[in-house]
């Protein structure tokens, strides 16, 4: 289900989600702002709790009966947005670090548009940006990236590198060697870049030999000379345990203990492949 909804301008808003500081609950992707600009996202990972917080705190925006579909069936975008674009005092953040985003892929098709024209506001007044992605559309704004290098950072997400699992986990994202290639172009242009390792699956079936394929995403990332490397293992969100349950025909097991294993691994491979990282645990 598709449709419109009207957005409150500035588009820059508090996020709690993105940053630890100011009584955060997140991660540090920012000095505590985000842009959000869409309802749903078309990627539908399987993995993704936000689908879990548009169905509790759905603030009557867009259809009610459309969030209770599926992640990745609902999809709305402002009918304002240029208007809210033209409103939003960008210069205000001049010297913030911004998040764009952290409830959706800001460079699905059917933003693309506006994505570009948010930058270019964006950076053009001093905001510092750090672009959340996995579309390859983000490709086509690299000159722009690397004209305003100084105050960008690219980042992607990789869960695996196991292409069947991969399409099972995130039928709608481009597959884990594409992001890799996203990667490349910008180190080639001198952007800086960023990779959250997320979600890490403890082992399953489908992906049962976790070492091995962990090991392979944070080697490819050395090759490439990524930046920063962030780690995070699968959250248990309700809703979204039982999307990976009904895909993977069995319960995916998480605790502390998994939690603990994966970061004393994640930080042994970063150290062993000179990466710099930081995991952020679930339960401690």
């Amino acid at each position: 289900m598709s449709g419109t909804y009207r957005i409150r301008p500035p588009l820059i808003k508090r996020s709690r989600l993105t940053t630890r500081d100011r009584n955060g609950i997140g991660k540090d992707l920012s000095t505590g702002w985000a842009i959000n600009f869409a309802v749903g996202c078309t990627h539908g990972c399987i993995f993704c709790y936000v689908d879990a917080i548009h169905k509790k705190f759905n603030p009557n925006r867009v259809d009610p009966q459309a969030v209770k579909l599926p992640w990745g069936r609902y999809f709305f975008v402002p009918g304002n947005l240029w208007e809210a674009i033209r409103k939003t005092p960008w210069r205000k953040w001049r010297g913030e670090e911004v998040l764009m985003s952290s409830t959706h892929d800001p460079y699905l098709p059917q933003l693309y548009k506006y994505a570009r024209t948010i930058l270019e506001r964006a950076l053009r007044n001093g905001v510092r940006i750090r672009i959340q992605t996995r579309s390859m559309l983000v490709l086509k704004d690299l000159d722009l990236l690397e004209e305003y290098r100084d105050r960008v950072v690219l980042q992607v997400s990789i869960a695996t590198m196991n292409k069947k699992f991969a399409r099972l986990i995130e039928p709608g994202a481009p597959g884990p060697e594409k992001r890799l290639k996203i990667l490349e172009e910008a180190k080639a242009r001198g952007i800086e870049t960023g990779v959250i390792i997320a979600p890490i699956f403890p082992p399953n079936s489908y992906r049962p030999d976790l070492k091995t394929d962990l090991e392979e995403i944070i080697a490819r990332l050395a090759e490439i000379g990524v930046d920063r490397v962030y780690g995070e293992m699968l959250h248990m969100r309700g809703i979204n345990m039982r999307y990976i349950r009904e895909a993977l025909g069995e319960p995916v097991k998480v605790s502390e203990d998994i939690d603990r294993n994966i970061e004393y691994l994640f930080y042994k491979l970063i150290k062993k492949y000179g990466l710099r990282g930081e995991y952020w645990p679930e339960y401690h």
